[in-house]
């Protein structure tokens, strides 16, 4: 009897100890998910999870930490985060820079808890960048600068000026998902002047109109899978004599990941 307690004594007093940080179950437990895995620069993603034990971290602000070049230290991302009462929190975080982004979110030691990192979760940030900024090869009668379509200035275009067939093909390294800008005929095409442009993922048809003189279209097109090259015709397809249509792309544009 004498034995036992002592035993019930011990287990009392150290049942009364304060808990350390080497403590089983001292340490916060973070969670975190992703509204999404892939987001375009200046568009909302948000950042869920729970931190437990939920009631003891209510009202505790959170920091949201991420990383987007190779080597990179952890930065704290431009948000804010609060526990709940019941052990959520939720993030809203707009990327500026393309490129793959970890994140993660740590929660602050306390005199009970010892500071908790959630797991690393990966967001593929695209962003829109012109076309002719890509690396080009293979040019064949193709001309860069600004071209007038359907009586609109477009900067940073694409068009062939001379010759029945113009080509060029770009490098976008399998970081593109998605190609747009305006397609039509310069401007500087003759009266009665017809001809077709089209794009090529890696050597497939992804796009091809006809256009006669005053026509155009705003196109945006999927690039999936997304391709090593992406070249760009155009053809004049004109039948009257002394007529010609020059293919042009207005302000193309790439969604890429770098």
């Amino acid at each position: 009897m004498r034995t036992l307690v002592v035993a019930g004594a011990l287990a009392l007093g150290l049942a009364s100890l304060p808990l350390t940080a080497a403590d089983a179950g001292s340490t916060w437990r973070v969670t975190v998910k992703a509204s999404t895995h892939q987001v375009v620069v200046g568009k909302k993603l948000t950042l869920q999870g729970h931190v437990r034990p939920g009631a003891a971290a209510a009202g505790t602000a959170l920091v949201v930490q991420e990383k987007f070049k190779p080597g990179a230290k952890w930065k704290p991302a431009k948000t804010k985060a609060k526990v709940s009462q019941s052990g959520t929190y939720k993030a809203t975080i707009k990327p500026t820079k393309a490129f793959v982004h970890a994140y993660r979110v740590l929660m602050p030691a306390t005199k009970s808890h010892a500071k908790g990192v959630s797991p690393t979760v990966k967001v593929t940030v695209y962003a829109w960048t012109s076309l002719v900024d890509q690396d080009s090869a293979n040019d064949t009668r193709m001309e860069f600068g600004t071209v007038h379509i359907n009586g609109k200035a477009y900067r940073d275009s694409v068009w062939n000026d001379y010759g029945d067939v113009g080509t060029i093909e770009f490098n976008v390294n399998r970081d593109c998902t998605e190609l747009r800008g305006t397609f039509g005929l310069s401007d500087d095409s003759t009266t009665g002047g017809q001809g077709e442009v089209s794009v090529e993922a890696d050597g497939t048809s992804v796009y091809s109109k006809t256009f006669d003189v005053g026509q155009s279209v705003v196109r945006s097109i999927k690039l999936d899978p997304a391709p090593l090259k992406v070249r760009l015709e155009a053809h004049s397809t004109s039948t009257v004599d002394g007529t010609a249509g020059w293919g042009a792309f207005g302000a193309p544009q790439v969604l890429c990941t770098r």
